[in-house]
Order: C-alpha cells, then sequence, then structure tokens
C-alpha cells in the first residue's frame, strides 16, 4: 500500500438486499471499469508521437498477439488441452492474428485513404485496453460529503459503509488524480513494451496504469476517491469493517436490523446516524447503539400489542362492571 493512505475509507451504498449481503457477507465488489457511470473514466486517447513506421508495427503486433494469447490460453485451460503441441499452436495463431490486424490496416487506408498512424494509434488503445481486465473498488475519503450521499446512497435513504485500511499493507490503494491527462502516447506504450531497462519499462507502465485506472475530470474531485485494484466480481473483504453510517432518510427498523444483524460480528462496530447542522449546510453524525430509546420498541408485533389493548380494555370493563355490581 502506498503512502499517505487515509486509515480510514468509505463506500456509499444505496440500501438494498445486494448491498446488505456485501454488508452482512463482508464481501467487496470489484467492478469492470467500463461499466463506471462517467465514459471517460478508464478510457483514455492514445496520441501518436512516433514517427517510424516499423516502430507503430511492433508496438500492434506484440498487443495483438498478447491479446490473442491470453485468450486462446484460456479457451485451453477451460477444455483442459495442454502440452508443448498447444502451447505451439497458440504462439502460431498469434503470430497470425497480429500479422492479419496489420495487412487489414494498410489495405483499409491503401483502398480508402486515410492516415495508417491514426489507424494504428486506434487499434494500439483498443488492444492496450483489452490488457485492463481488473476490477475496481472505489473507496471515498469522507463519510460527509452532500454529493455523495446524493449520487451513490440513494438520497440519504441508503448507508455508508467505513473499512479500516491501516492494517492491510499489501493491499493496492491508490488515490485518484484529478489534475492528471486524459492521453496516453504511443512512446510511452514502446517503452513499456521495448525499452531498454526495467526502469525504463516499469516506469512507463506506471504512467499508462496511473493514466487508465487513476485519472479523472477535475469536476470529480468533490468525490476525494481512493482505488483498490484487484480481480474483478465479488471478493472476501480484506479490510476491518469499521463503522456503519445511516442516512438522513433511512428508515428506522432497517435500522434495528442492521444492527442487530452485525452485533455479534467479530471486531468492533460502530453505528452512526447522520444529522443536520443548525448552522451551515454541513452534514454531522450521531454515534448510536441498540439501547437507544427509539429502537426499544422493535421487533414490533402489532397484532400482539392490538390483542394486548384488547385485553387491557376487556380487563378494564370487566373491573368497571364489577364495581358497579358491589355497589348495589
Amino acid at each position: 500500500m502506498i503512502k499517505n493512505i487515509p486509515s480510514r475509507l468509505y463506500k456509499y451504498k444505496s440500501f438494498s438486499v445486494d448491498s446488505l449481503d456485501l454488508l452482512v457477507s463482508d464481501r467487496l465488489y470489484y467492478a469492470d471499469p467500463t461499466t463506471f457511470n462517467d465514459p471517460l473514466d478508464c478510457n483514455p486517447s492514445v496520441l501518436n508521437d512516433i514517427d517510424d513506421l516499423n516502430e507503430l508495427n511492433a508496438i500492434l503486433h506484440k498487443l495483438v498477439k498478447e491479446n490473442h494469447q491470453k485468450e486462446l490460453q484460456k479457451a485451453a485451460t477451460k477444455i483442459k488441452y495442454r502440452g508443448p503441441k498447444t502451447l505451439e499452436k497458440i504462439e502460431m495463431l498469434g503470430e497470425s492474428e497480429a500479422r492479419k490486424l496489420i495487412s487489414g490496416i494498410v489495405e483499409s487506408v491503401d483502398f480508402f485513404g486515410g492516415d495508417f498512424f491514426d489507424s494504428a494509434s486506434y487499434y494500439i488503445k483498443r488492444y492496450l485496453l483489452k490488457n485492463y481486465k481488473v476490477g475496481v473498488l472505489s473507496l471515498a475519503k469522507k463519510f460527509n460529503c452532500p454529493l455523495m450521499w446524493s449520487h451513490y446512497a440513494d438520497q440519504h435513504k441508503g448507508f455508508c459503509i467505513g473499512y479500516d485500511v491501516s492494517e492491510n499493507e499489501s493491499a493496492e490503494i491508490y488515490p485518484v488524480d484529478y489534475k492528471g491527462k486524459r492521453f496516453i502516447r504511443t512512446q510511452q506504450v514502446h517503452d513499456m513494451l521495448f525499452g531498454d531497462s526495467d526502469n525504463v519499462r516499469n516506469t512507463a507502465k506506471k504512467e499508462i496504469d496511473r493514466v487508465i485506472l487513476l485519472s479523472k475530470a477535475p469536476s470529480w474531485k468533490y468525490e476525494n476517491e481512493y482505488r483498490v485494484i484487484n480481480n474483478q466480481g465479488l471478493q472476501d473483504s480484506q479490510f476491518r469493517l469499521s463503522d456503519v453510517t445511516f442516512g438522513l432518510r433511512f428508515k428506522e427498523s432497517a435500522k434495528f436490523s442492521v444492527m442487530r444483524a452485525l452485533q455479534s460480528r467479530l471486531g468492533d462496530i460502530n453505528f452512526y446516524e447522520m444529522s443536520l447542522s443548525n448552522d451551515s449546510f454541513k452534514l454531522k453524525r450521531t454515534l448510536i447503539d441498540l439501547e437507544n430509546i427509539e429502537f426499544r420498541s422493535y421487533p414490533e408485533s402489532n397484532y400482539e400489542r392490538s390483542r394486548d389493548a384488547f385485553q387491557m380494555l376487556d380487563d378494564f370493563n370487566d373491573d368497571e362492571d364489577s364495581l358497579n355490581y358491589e355497589s348495589l
């Protein structure tokens, strides 16, 4: 984990069966970046700054070949094909696919016109992004951001989950860059693939990773987002759940249900509810527990309560009748 990461990070969620399952089962969902609500997110441009046609061809050839080989290796694993002949066949098919694509670009440019460098840059981006099949967990620095409560927690009808990330040194947590560029240069890709030293290759890869996975437009800065990189899909949580904060419109009965569901969880969990500040637009939160007066009536049984009320009324009427009889 990189330095200067806050000890607590937060996940705003709407209240649903799925979000409740994630909370109670202590799991995290790492999303496919292509599903993000901002189409510019994880979708950089590739700008060409290489004049040498052979260098561009080398980049495209390597990206296409490696990508195709990965897909074939996955398919071979599923059908349990293995051995030297399978690897040799995969190598040959990857090489063939790369040559075919480059030949197709040349033929298209010759027939329709256009610029080979622009076409090559387009396909470099396409195959470069195919190699970034990672999952991203988005977390926030603050629990009291009004816009986050509105946008991601169903207008305060949801909750905000706090995670203690200070104890997991191996987690890949990175701050989002709101001042970065949205483009990658082809020279950077060339350095990543063919750099003459490990330092050159690693430096180029880190910069490309940052642009693809960690750069957002300045208008998103209010999110104060940190990202955890992992495999896509549901994963067991690698962080300790430290607290749950309920929105201003979160139902009282649902608070009781969530708190009861988590009360036997190992490790201390604090529960809070958001409240309004009297003298500003700021949000604040108050610590609550199951002993709070508003929770003491739960779980309610309206049938039993009504029956008891009617029984009390009948008993009262019987007492009244008895008193009237005795007074005669």
